[in-house]
């Protein structure tokens, strides 16, 4: 537990820092205007797309025995903030991991861990093909387990374990991928066991608080990149993980 929250509390002392506090907004800001854009465009399409999937499952009967035939369109409304809201946070994860992760991970190597060695196991490429698994499986199970969220408190342990998963999927690659060797690199994400996925619920659980959300992508990789660093610079020198 101490190692998760040095590594929250390294990241938050970061974050203050003029050159983190200069990208911090940029994520969600370039991903609320991509996806502000989008809704403006083919909002009412989607909506459309929607209600008329809708109006073909039991919601469109039970709507006219109730006389309430808007509840169908209200539901189309709901369902499209089920889709939008992820699409954007992963938009802001991703527009973090591949543009900003080469920035923040020098910038926490140079100030905390200037002797940790480059091994360079990972790439370019294989950030971007860890990203796009990342992505197609996130929303894939995001959309077979929309139905949970009609019941709210299963809805939002869905999502956290979701966001949980996504976010040490994206940036431990990332975190890593400059200073492990090949074999450090697969060691080192697959040993994360509780610490790591305790850090990555915590840090899940961000996208769900006003304001902070917007800091939160590059929150999460200094937070990220603190846990992989210590975690590997612990492993070369022969100390518990």
């Amino acid at each position: 537990m101490e190692s998760i929250l040095l590594s929250l509390r390294r990241a938050g002392q970061d974050l203050l820092a003029p050159r983190m506090l200069t990208l911090a907004f940029w994520p969600m800001v370039l991903s609320l205007l991509a996806w502000g854009i989008l809704a403006w465009l083919f909002g009412s399409a989607w909506k459309a797309e929607i209600a008329g999937f809708l109006a073909a499952t039991p919601l469109d009967d039970l709507a006219r025995w109730l006389g309430a035939e808007w509840l169908t369109a209200y539901a189309a409304v709901f369902v499209l903030s089920l889709l939008w809201l992820p699409a954007m946070y992963v938009t802001a994860l991703l527009i973090t991991s591949l543009a900003l992760m080469p920035i923040i991970v020098g910038f926490v190597a140079r100030n905390h861990y200037p002797d940790l060695e480059y091994r360079r196991g990972g790439s370019l490429l294989g950030s971007v093909f860890n990203g796009l698994v990342a992505l197609v499986l996130y929303l894939a199970a995001w959309l077979v387990l929309l139905p949970l969220w009609l019941f709210a408190p299963f809805g939002i342990l869905v999502s956290v374990l979701l966001n949980a998963w996504l976010n040490q999927k994206l940036f431990m690659y990332d975190a890593l991928a400059e200073h492990a060797s090949a074999g450090e690199l697969k060691d080192e994400r697959h040993a994360g066991g509780w610490r790591l996925f305790a850090l990555s619920s915590l840090l899940g659980l961000l996208h769900f608080v006003p304001v902070v959300n917007f800091v939160a992508p590059v929150y999460m990789a200094l937070a990220f990149t603190h846990h992989g660093l210590a975690a590997l610079e612990r492993t070369r020198r022969g100390r518990p993980a």
